[in-house]
């Protein structure tokens, strides 16, 4: 396992890479790829820091791009959850699209159906955390993470679902 401190960098060094990314690649293959990337150093420092105090943890994290977006230790594992919903339910998105377009044989109406519930689940948990974490610390999460499609913004995740 890597020291909290360089997995706190990578951290960082992905949110650049995230936020630079050119507006035709969010949403894209290679922003999945750095959210998945981010989603695995997030874990690492998570586990890591977990026999820490809060107090270590807040040291930790000052100073850094996840200071103002995270700043507690119990965060974290909210950000995880966050992160680990907006994959699911891109992913089966995704595979459910791919079925419809490209795919769609004698058995792709029930795999249809699992990736569109699998979906549907993901994007109602997301609503409930964040709604649960605010509005205001939402959007900072969406800003970090460059979750700029109008499916991921806030009245839009209200209202839908």
């Amino acid at each position: 396992m890597t020291s909290p401190q360089r997995t706190l960098i990578n951290l960082e060094i992905l949110s650049d890479d995230i936020n630079q990314l050119e507006s035709s690649q969010l949403n894209g293959s290679l922003h999945f790829k750095l959210l998945s990337d981010f989603l695995l150093r997030l874990t690492e420092l998570s586990q890591s820091v977990q026999s820490d105090t809060e107090a270590s943890v807040k040291q930790l994290l000052k100073g850094s791009v996840l200071d103002g977006a995270i700043g507690r230790k119990s965060m974290l594992v909210v950000y995880i959850k966050l992160i680990n919903y907006v994959i699911t339910a891109w992913d089966a998105t995704l595979k459910a699209e791919s079925i419809i377009n490209d795919n769609f044989d004698d058995s792709a109406d029930v795999r249809l159906e699992l990736l569109q519930v699998k979906a549907i689940k993901a994007k109602a948990q997301l609503k409930t955390v964040a709604s649960a974490m605010g509005e205001q610390d939402y959007k900072t999460f969406c800003t970090m993470l460059g979750l700029t499609a109008e499916k991921w913004q806030w009245d839009t995740l209200r209202a839908r679902f």
